[in-house]
């Protein structure tokens, strides 16, 4: 099992959906940064289920508890530990679930994996809800880069169910916060509104992209190969539950087109060297070149919905039916927006301490 990852900045979860609690480990945080509690209580309510119509109706307060990391609110070189404890579990709601998988949710390679002795109460540790501590840790990285290296990474939700948004990026980080769908602007807001209310009706679910742009990302950060910016955040994003698909830049529609159209052309603005284009998505050869690091993520429509759908009964080796019950979200992707943030930040961060860029800092 592996419930750790990272290099020089190490992450670390533990719990499961309807245990007692579930929490979080950040060990190689640089020292001495002040911790701004209101701010990580912000983004944590962000990705609280039961926050608005659109998402699960559990009822979490999601309190963070603080274990170690943080002398006089100053982070002392410990590995920083959180808490956050589950309140509002309904474990009957998964009794049926327990020989009955759910169709396109990970309860079968559970099975597969643990046998009898796996977690199933509410998908276990494959739930949505280990998130909660990505975005409680991954909060502290967000603010030290905004604050010390001026840095703002943008989340927000580009398609909704197929439907692609225009609109420019977000002038800032705050923006798609003002729409109970983290939608970019507020016509989009609008469309996935008729989207989501219709899809609830139905009992069913929705699939939905973010896009995440990252504005003054230094250059030559990152690594060729194993290492590169891309494959760090690739095995970040996929860590995320739902999370199926992933392209920076034009991603995939470069397979219709042309290098003439493709490449990115340079230019001098001042003292830098820029692009004329950001089809890359800031990055070239697995390190930054200065301009906006631009990716897109797709979060698959929720597993759990309330209709009738076919499975197979694990016990008796036989075809049955199941209609899931419970509080489950229409579209996973609005509450994935922060995960994504958050997790992003925590990449990031470690990247950069890897070049040591963090220390440069400290030393002023």
């Amino acid at each position: 099992m592996s419930f750790t990852g990272g290099k020089s900045l190490k992450l670390s979860i533990f719990g499961s959906s309807h245990g007692e609690a579930i929490g979080g480990s950040l060990d190689g945080f640089p020292v001495g940064f002040k911790l701004d509690v209101e701010q990580m209580k912000k983004w944590v309510e962000r990705r609280r289920p039961g926050a608005n119509l659109y998402t699960s109706q559990r009822r979490e307060n999601d309190e963070i508890r603080i274990i170690s990391g943080f002398t006089d609110s100053y982070t002392d070189g410990s590995p920083i530990t959180i808490l956050i404890e589950n309140r509002d579990s309904i474990s009957k709601h998964y009794d049926y679930l327990k020989n009955n998988p759910r169709p396109g949710h990970g309860d079968i390679t559970l099975y597969y994996k643990y046998g009898r002795f796996r977690n199933y109460e509410g998908g276990g540790f494959l739930s949505g809800r280990m998130t909660a501590p990505l975005v409680a840790l991954g909060s502290i990285a967000l603010e030290l880069l905004r604050n010390h290296f001026r840095m703002d990474v943008v989340s927000w939700i580009d398609n909704m169910g197929g439907t692609e948004f225009d609109g420019d990026v977000p002038a800032s980080s705050e923006d798609p916060y003002l729409f109970e769908t983290r939608c970019g602007n507020l016509e989009s807001h609008k469309i996935s509104e008729e989207i989501l209310r219709e899809i609830i009706s139905q009992g069913d679910s929705i699939g939905a992209g973010i896009r995440t742009v990252i504005r003054n990302m230094p250059a030559g950060l990152g690594e060729p190969f194993f290492d590169s910016v891309e494959s760090s955040l690739a095995k970040m994003m996929f860590s995320i539950p739902g999370l199926k698909g992933l392209e920076f830049g034009s991603g995939f529609a470069f397979q219709g087109m042309r290098g003439s159209g493709a490449n990115d052309q340079f230019y001098i603005e001042g003292d830098k060297i820029k692009t004329r284009t950001n089809n890359n998505g800031g990055i070239l050869g697995g390190i930054t070149n200065g301009m906006p690091v631009d990716f897109r993520v797709v979060m698959k429509p929720t597993s759990s919905i309330h209709m009738e759908q076919k499975t197979v009964n694990l016990e008796k080796m036989e075809e049955s039916t199941l209609k899931v019950v419970g509080r489950h979200d229409p579209c996973i992707a609005i509450r994935a927006v922060p995960v994504v943030q958050c997790s992003t930040a925590l990449v990031l961060l470690d990247l950069m301490i890897q070049a040591q860029l963090v220390d440069r800092l400290l030393e002023k």
